[in-house]
């Protein structure tokens, strides 16, 4: 998954998307497909969160190898037609016992201008990273996107964002610097939080499941004080939680994952809105 920051036409034509507007209400959609892999929220393995004492964290799963088509997505609703310059960050939270790889977990960004469709991949291990301190028996590290893409058409828009995680447990793992790691051996997955998308200076953050939505929160809650309280395992499970069947009438969700994931079959998709305990 070395595409990182690489343009690639993705041919959809034949999809439409909303009139240019920016972006209000974002939610956030865990869901996967393919051998051993899923996202969903898992509860007191996370950051604090904005509302409640869950500490939420958005895993990220592929208990498989890499070139096994299977892949953990996590899609945000809401944001297609958004003028891709109102796009200024994008960041989220990583445990440190997790995989944060040249591709994954990554942003997808897609984005149509006057020269067509294209696709931004931008990976964990190619982000500005800061470490965030200990919490609950494990470190955390920030990841930043050093650089958003921009377009010389004034008129470019988002079509689609989404987070994927695809690299398997056979894909070597690079300690990101400056940042720690409790284990340098592939594992195959990641926990993510305080997940933040920055629209024309308006932050999103996603802390857990209660942040999806105009309700949710408007900025990550400040950074906990260091905690060794409750030493938690990594958290995971080969086994895939119960997923919901794809709604075939919601066409933004379809569109997000089809631009995420092109070619995999509807039937293959699995949501996971409920938090996993």
């Amino acid at each position: 998954m070395a595409r990182i920051l690489r343009f690639v036409a993705i041919g959809l034509a034949t999809l439409v998307f909303p009139a240019v507007a920016s972006a209000g209400a974002l939610t956030l959609h865990p869901s996967g497909f393919g051998t051993h892999s899923y996202s969903a929220w898992k509860a007191h393995q996370g950051l604090p969160d904005s509302k409640g004492n869950d500490d939420q964290a958005l895993y990220f799963q592929k208990m498989t190898t890499t070139a096994t088509v299977a892949a953990g997505v996590a899609v945000i609703k809401g944001i297609a037609g958004t003028p891709l310059s109102d796009l200024q960050g994008l960041a989220w939270s990583h445990r440190e016992d997790g995989h944060c790889g040249a591709g994954a977990p990554r942003w997808n960004l897609n984005f149509h201008d006057s020269a067509g469709d294209h696709t931004v991949f931008l990976g964990c291990n190619a982000a500005a990273h800061a470490e965030a301190g200990t919490y609950n028996g494990h470190g955390w590290c920030v990841d930043t996107q050093p650089s958003i893409p921009t377009s010389s058409d004034p008129d470019a828009v988002i079509t689609g964002l989404a987070i994927v995680f695809d690299e398997g447990n056979d894909t070597p793992n690079p300690p990101p610097a400056p940042c720690a790691q409790e284990t340098v051996a592939p594992g195959g997955f990641v926990h993510l939080d305080d997940i933040t998308v920055t629209i024309d200076g308006v932050v999103h953050c996603w802390t857990g499941a209660n942040d999806n939505g105009s309700s949710g929160a408007s900025s990550c809650p400040a950074s906990p004080a260091a905690s060794s309280q409750g030493v938690l395992g990594p958290g995971v499970a080969v086994a895939l939680p119960a997923g919901l069947a794809v709604d075939p009438t919601d066409t933004e969700l379809l569109t997000g994952l089809n631009l995420a994931y092109p070619s995999v079959p509807l039937t293959s998709w699995a949501l996971y809105p409920n938090v996993v305990y």
